[in-house]
């Protein structure tokens, strides 16, 4: 196509037509910074809205935490404080303000935001279920929930402050029971037992059945029979008038007689083959435990824990080289529960956990191996306090749940007759080992305090102890669970 000149009347107008692009151009200048900048409005609003959302949601977290930490705190006050009885009445203000107070401890040591939640009011916690079968109670946890002045200022925003919120409140609830299995028919058993069955023989209890005929004369048992393979505790109130928490001097049985109060019947755990997992560093530890009847199967099962679950009505095998006196093992007995207890083997026994109140010096001995002689508890629980050998060391307390001091052995109920190596479980006792073997007393002696007994069956446990199995250091039973959220 070849090129032509424009005639002068064509030049003009296409001038024009320019002019007007150009001045259409300069009239939309600038629209664009105007929508970038509203945009950005709403962008910058959209992340701090994410921003603020993100800062509730994770204190929304540590609250319900908070909340879940008090709760199950408090349940595990009603087992400890021997709150759960099984016969169904109400909850004394003793166990509901042990329960309240090791809450708020607890849900104060669970930040949120940084702040404490301070749980005062008495709608904070609640007791949903009131009766002793299976306690509960109810925690709310939050910031500015109900009152700044009580639970701290409710949480401060960010970057939606533009949009007139300048607070926002964050709070969350748990319930937890203390669960006491009585009259179900679930098999109740537990983990970490000691390799000691005791008769079913309490020398505190003079009130003594005619038909009861198994312990010395004048003693009665822990456990009383009311069915077949069903048993309830017989005194489940706190000693002197019960057996929670009477002194407990423990020394080898001889089967044939009659059963006397703490003399032990070595048992299986519950074969050759059951070896303890968990050990401390102070065990021995051969190639070849030796299998059953070996000293050292029988000490690697008092020092460490054997993981074998042993349950109500379960048939144990006993060693039977009991029958003479040096098949008493007194030896693996002392350095067993000497590793067990974290005592020293020296000339000093100031490792060992101790009882806040019943002792100058945790290098205090007793002062017999009569039971009667040993101090009473100050408290029940006991305030158990951490010895140097303790890993909680310097820690002020090391606590029922996880002083290795506190161990669990079955009870069977009934005479061993000579030749006799089977027992069937009744039921089990929770103690605290506080000493072995002190110089003067024969070896394989140990000085202890029954913090618990539970009876096998669906008979219940009467005011005080409980019918679950009570737990060691190292047990798997726990007998408290988070319910609600």
């Amino acid at each position: 196509m070849q090129n032509r000149n424009l005639s002068a009347d064509e030049s003009r107008m296409v001038i024009k037509a320019g002019k007007r692009s150009i001045a259409g151009c300069s009239g939309e200048r600038g629209i664009s910074i105007v929508i970038v900048a509203v945009s950005m409005v709403f962008i910058l609003g959209m992340a701090g809205l994410a921003i603020d959302l993100a800062a509730l949601y994770v204190a929304r977290s540590q609250a319900q935490r908070a909340a879940d930490a008090a709760a199950l705190a408090g349940a595990q006050a009603f087992v400890l404080d021997n709150c759960v009885t099984g016969d169904g009445s109400n909850l004394s203000m003793a166990c509901t303000t042990l329960a309240r107070q090791t809450a708020q401890t607890v849900a104060d040591q669970n930040l949120i935001a940084g702040v404490s939640p301070n749980l005062k009011l008495d709608t904070d916690i609640t007791f949903p279920n009131q009766t002793t079968t299976d306690p509960q109670i109810h925690v709310v946890a939050g910031r500015g929930t109900y009152d700044n002045s009580d639970h701290g200022n409710a949480l401060p925003t960010f970057f939606v402050k533009i949009f007139g919120i300048d607070t926002a409140s964050v709070s969350a609830s748990a319930t937890a029971e203390a669960f006491n299995p009585s009259g179900t028919s679930g098999t109740m058993g537990t983990t970490c037992l000691k390799p000691w069955m005791f008769p079913n023989c309490d020398q505190f209890n003079t009130t003594v059945d005619p038909n009861y005929q198994y312990c010395q004369p004048g003693v009665g048992p822990f456990i009383i029979p009311i069915g077949q393979n069903e048993y309830k505790v017989a005194r489940p109130v706190n000693y002197p008038d019960g057996a929670i928490g009477e002194p407990y001097v423990i020394r080898p049985g001889s089967p044939g007689s009659a059963a006397a109060p703490g003399q032990y019947y070595i048992s299986y755990l519950p074969s050759s083959d059951s070896i303890p997992s968990s050990c401390p560093n102070c065990a021995k530890n051969p190639p070849s435990w030796g299998g059953n009847g070996s000293g050292a199967l029988y000490e690697a099962n008092i020092e460490c824990c054997n993981d074998s679950p042993i349950y109500c009505g379960e048939t144990l095998k006993l060693d039977t080289s009991l029958q003479s006196t040096s098949g008493a093992k007194a030896g693996p007995t002392t350095d067993g529960v000497e590793c067990l207890i974290n005592q020293n083997t020296g000339s000093s026994n100031c490792g060992q956990d101790y009882i806040d109140g019943i002792s100058t010096s945790p290098c205090d001995d007793p002062p017999s191996q009569n039971a009667a002689d040993l101090p009473p508890l100050p408290q029940i629980p006991p305030s158990i306090v951490s010895g140097v050998n303790d890993r909680y060391w310097p820690s002020d307390t090391a606590g029922i749940t996880n002083s290795s001091s506190v161990v669990v052995a079955p009870i069977f109920d009934g005479i061993i007759a000579s030749g006799q190596n089977t027992v069937q479980v009744a039921g089990f006792v929770q103690l605290f080992l506080r000493d072995v073997y002190v110089p003067g007393n024969p070896k394989g002696t140990v000085f202890a305090y029954v913090l618990n007994i539970s009876a096998c069956g669906g008979g219940g446990s009467g005011d005080s102890a409980s019918s679950q199995p009570p737990t060691a250091a190292a047990s798997s039973v726990i007998p408290v669970r988070l319910i609600h959220q």
